[in-house]
């Protein structure tokens, strides 16, 4: 059994003593005229005197840390901090039930009696503590951590613990590997969870050791494509491989049911195979919201998206991509797409109050949102630098979407800079600020309310502050732009270098980063007449760096 696996023990006469005592001081509480509510209330005397008590173990734990880390280092002529060295000073300060591990660039330090995992840097600085997973039946999302049966309705969603129920998650989905049932590993029974809900209950970190009930477990076998590596989870989700993505496409082995994050996040995934690559590598007739995922996504041929890679008629609320995301290699006829939220799209997906943060860089289509939207992008933004169209027929790289198919992008912004990789002459090679290229004749693609900050980088063919180019037909019958703004810089146009297009402004930096942009773009969400629906559309106002950025309900 793993040293991390951490099991209950039931001490019954220590119980029962406790129980009496707590009995005791209660009954003479009620009978000084304290009522039951100020006792037992959640600001009550017991909860209050509970708080109290985890202030001082923390306190005491820190104060075993701080000290231990002056000895390690104290200990050796290189002032840095060593796992060994720091074990040792541990071991000096307790009772041997406090265990060091490396997490990544960084050390965990877990004290066993209360299940607390602390996170120190090299330099002996306490980064944070979280308390460690304690699910009875990990990998089996039908259950919650007691143990009490879920059916994957909205009232008893199926949950996602630790990264055990995660990894099942997936083998469920894919219909490969393993899962526990009843506390027992079964071979995986596939599905695709349509109209199932599933919720994410807490923040999990693939790096961490407190994520899992046991990071050391070997009986989800290789999942990295290592078998030398002793399959140990947390090695097979942090090297070779990584973690396999939930669903494999967005046609016959996709997830079809509603994911709700919580407003939880996803730290430190790790990918790196030739696949459709992201939390979720497809989805189809599904809901994906609240979630937010920080790591290192590499794909060497398919679709990428940070949150989903590929999506039919799917709906993504409130998600946020931290990751950086590279696809390179593209096989020549495979229409990759790579997104900071979504690769590829199709049946008309929805992305609404979505942001990328990441750098993204994409042979193919690439967009800080959206490789390729099919649908409507409403109320996103990009902060990431973003690459893309390196010598590819067609690629296309823009801050919120690479290339477009009859879709709305609205009420969005772009400050990350757009860089074009196309070293050759080709004309459907193009870069835009918020769209890299419009589609053609007949699909009309509506830009509204948006503006861009970002500069545009190494563009040899089409590209514009705004739209970088079109795909056949005419600039009309391709795009209509309305009411969008971009910052002067150079001869750089907003729409393909063509100057002729309307409904876009070019504006100085002055107005770029001033409330009277804020009122430009308030006033068409409140008045405009084009008979546009704006009830979901967040209204803006400056931010801490003086650019307009969405008023936050």
């Amino acid at each position: 059994m793993s040293r991390f696996l951490k099991v209950k023990k039931n001490k019954k006469e220590e119980g029962i003593t406790l129980i009496a005592l707590i009995t005791t001081i209660i009954v003479l509480l009620i009978l000084a005229g304290i009522s039951i509510g100020a006792i037992t209330g959640s600001n009550g005397i017991i909860g209050q005197a509970q708080s109290a008590k985890e202030e001082t173990e923390i306190s005491q734990e820190k104060e075993i840390i701080d000290i231990s880390t002056v000895e390690a280092m104290g200990k050796n002529n290189r002032g840095n901090l060593e796992e060994e060295e720091f074990q040792n000073a541990l071991n000096s300060h307790t009772n041997g039930n406090v265990e060091v591990s490396t997490s990544g660039e960084e050390f965990e330090v877990f004290f066993e009696e209360t299940n607390r995992y602390y996170t120190v840097d090299k330099d002996g600085n306490i980064l944070d503590y979280v308390v460690g997973v304690t699910d009875q039946y990990p990998g089996d999302i039908t259950r919650k951590e007691d143990g009490t049966v879920l059916n994957g309705s909205i009232d008893k969603p199926y949950e996602i613990n630790c990264i055990e129920d995660l990894v099942a998650f997936s083998n469920t989905v894919n219909g490969t590997g393993k899962v526990f049932v009843n506390g027992k590993l079964t071979s995986v029974t596939k599905s695709n969870f349509s109209g199932k809900n599933i919720v994410l209950t807490r923040n999990l970190n693939f790096k961490s050791n407190a994520s899992y009930v046991d990071s050391q477990r070997t009986d989800f076998g290789d999942i990295n494509g290592n078998e030398g590596d002793e399959n140990a989870l947390i090695t097979e989700m942090t090297t070779g491989t990584g973690f396999e993505s939930i669903g494999i496409n967005a046609y016959d082995t996709s997830f079809q049911g509603i994911f709700d994050g919580k407003n939880n996040v996803i730290e430190n995934i790790f990918q790196n195979k030739a696949s459709n690559l992201g939390l979720f590598g497809g989805a189809s007739d599904a809901e994906i919201k609240n979630i937010t995922i920080t790591g290192n996504i590499n794909s060497t041929n398919y679709s990428v998206g940070g949150i989903c890679a590929t999506a039919r008629n799917t709906k993504l609320t409130n998600c946020h991509n931290k990751a950086n995301i590279t696809e390179e290699g593209v096989v020549s006829g495979n229409n990759a797409s790579i997104g900071g939220i979504i690769g590829a799209t199709s049946n008309n997906c929805e992305i609404i109050n979505c942001s990328n943060t990441g750098d993204v860089k994409g042979d193919f289509q690439t967009g800080g949102i959206a490789g390729n939207i099919d649908g409507s992008i409403i109320n996103c933004y990009n902060l990431g630098n973003i690459t893309g169209g390196r010598g590819a027929n067609y690629g296309a790289v823009g801050g919120i979407a690479g290339i477009n198919s009859a879709s709305s992008i609205y009420n969005c912004f772009n400050i990350g800079e757009i860089t074009s990789n196309n070293t050759g002459n080709n004309v459907y090679v193009s870069a835009g600020g918020i769209l890299g290229s419009s589609w053609q004749t007949g699909t009309n693609c509506k830009i509204i309310n948006a503006y861009n900050l970002g500069k545009i980088n190494n563009a040899t063919r089409g590209y514009g502050a705004i739209v970088g180019g079109y795909w056949y037909g005419n600039i009309a019958n391709t795009a209509t732009l309305i009411n969008t703004y971009y910052k002067e810089d150079g001869y750089l146009l907003g729409y393909g270098n063509f100057s002729s297009a309307q409904g876009v402004e070019k504006k100085d930096q002055e107005y770029m980063y001033s409330e009277n942009l804020v009122t430009d773009l308030n006033n068409y969400i409140e008045n405009n007449t084009d008979e546009i629906d704006t009830s979901q559309w967040k209204k803006w106002m400056l931010g801490e760096n003086k650019y307009p950025v969405f008023v936050q309900n």
